[in-house]
């Protein structure tokens, strides 16, 4: 399905363009050509403490984003430009066995090489995920921009990752390790998301039901 989606509102279904004033954006399948791109995003929607030490940012797309463009290519969608260029995009997991895996073999490798202390935040990605009830694992992880949030794009970005999985068989979606406070979690629970775990006592898994 698309969407046509205009800033005065007006919307017309059966189109992927989104045209916000002077910039339209689509969404669309991932492309390999566009993993140079989702890293870089990765890295500038980091965390300010994430962005103070060099050797930490290099692990940040390893850990939250290569797992995804490497071995789940065809469950990625992204937001692009006029100029095609990602400007956000919702990456996700269907296969916990082959995510483990990678993450204790393959990243893991990859992390100790560049800067060992960060093997605690990749495995605490993969114990979020461990810990979660096995109907729940399937996971997603959205990004975007500074410049293109707040725009929708990231309901759009799920609303196409849903309607994928839907024609997969797969029933559910989840988010992992969101914290109450965080905008996330306010933009997760609009969407439909529903609490179904505890990672700590702030953070927690949500799961939102496919129809």
């Amino acid at each position: 399905m698309r969407y046509i989606h205009k800033t005065n509102k007006d919307r017309c279904k059966h189109s992927g363009l989104y045209d916000y004033g002077d910039i339209m954006y689509t969404i669309r399948k991932y492309k390999a050509s566009d993993k140079p791109q989702l890293r870089y995003i990765c890295k500038e929607t980091a965390s300010d403490d994430n962005k103070k030490n060099p050797a930490v940012l290099e692990c940040i797309p390893i850990i939250f984003n290569d797992y995804f463009t490497e071995n789940e290519p065809e469950n990625i969608f992204v937001a692009a430009d006029e100029n095609d260029t990602a400007v956000g995009y919702v990456i996700c997991c269907t296969d916990f066995r082959l995510f483990r895996k990678t993450v204790l073999t393959e990243l893991s490798g990859r992390i100790f090489k560049i800067h060992p202390p960060s093997l605690l935040m990749l495995f605490a990605s993969l114990c979020a995920v461990t810990i979660t009830k096995k109907k729940y694992r399937t996971h997603l992880h959205i990004d975007l921009l500074p410049s293109a949030q707040r725009q929708g794009l990231g309901t759009k970005l799920i609303d196409a990752l849903c309607m994928h999985l839907k024609e997969k068989g797969i029933r559910n979606v989840s988010v992992m390790t969101i914290s109450k406070k965080s905008m996330g979690y306010k933009f997760y629970s609009k969407y439909g998301f529903k609490k179904v775990g505890r990672i700590s006592h702030d953070r927690i898994t949500m799961t939102y039901d496919i129809r």
